[in-house]
């Protein structure tokens, strides 16, 4: 398939998906703070962000993967209050088999609203229209947010990776949820 790259500003009714880019830190650094005893449960990047400095080398990082088409980026704000959210990206993009990875995660004080659920609709809606056949969630099980968004959007278990994710307490288990395009896929070369 062809290579395209999202725009850097996605709508949705009560959200907006916006590039993530460097005057987005220090709103990025203070969600990171008030989530962060949840979410070091899941996520091992978590605990290495010790400052402010360690989002902007993300960042940094961020728009080199954006360039590249590793990685696009976005951060979740809210519509009309411009609230910011958490992040959403889309990783492991494979153009040659028409396949991509949605990760994320949510400030804790605005879990539970829906807000995930929109913004991973509006990203694989994104994804489909651009020929993408095939998008994964990928979540620790003991998760059950992301679990639960996954579930919700519409994604079904595929499987489960025993002890696939690393964690200070021990290896975890990963659950693999998957989505396939409404669309039939444009072309094979």
């Amino acid at each position: 398939m062809e290579k395209f790259k999202l725009a850097e500003t996605i709508r949705g009714e009560r959200i907006v998906l916006l590039k993530r880019i460097h005057e987005q830190d220090e709103q990025m650094w203070h969600a990171i703070e008030e989530s962060r005893l949840f979410m070091r449960e899941y996520l091992p990047w978590v605990d290495r962000t010790k400052s402010i400095d360690d989002v902007v080398k993300a960042t940094d990082l961020f728009a080199e993967y954006w360039d590249n088409d590793h990685e696009w980026g976005f951060c979740l704000y809210s519509i009309p209050e411009y609230q910011f959210l958490g992040c959403i990206g889309v990783h492991l993009i494979d153009f040659k088999n028409y396949s991509a990875e949605i990760g994320y995660w949510l400030r804790v004080s605005e879990q539970h609203k829906g807000y995930m659920t929109e913004a991973v609709k509006i990203i694989e809606e994104e994804l489909f229209k651009n020929g993408i056949h095939r998008v994964v969630i990928a979540c620790d099980t003991n998760n059950r947010n992301s679990g639960n968004v996954a579930k919700r959007a519409g994604y079904q278990l595929e499987s489960i990776a025993k002890e696939a994710l690393y964690h200070p307490t021990g290896l975890h288990d990963k659950e693999i949820y998957v989505k396939f395009s409404p669309y039939p896929v444009k072309d094979f070369d």
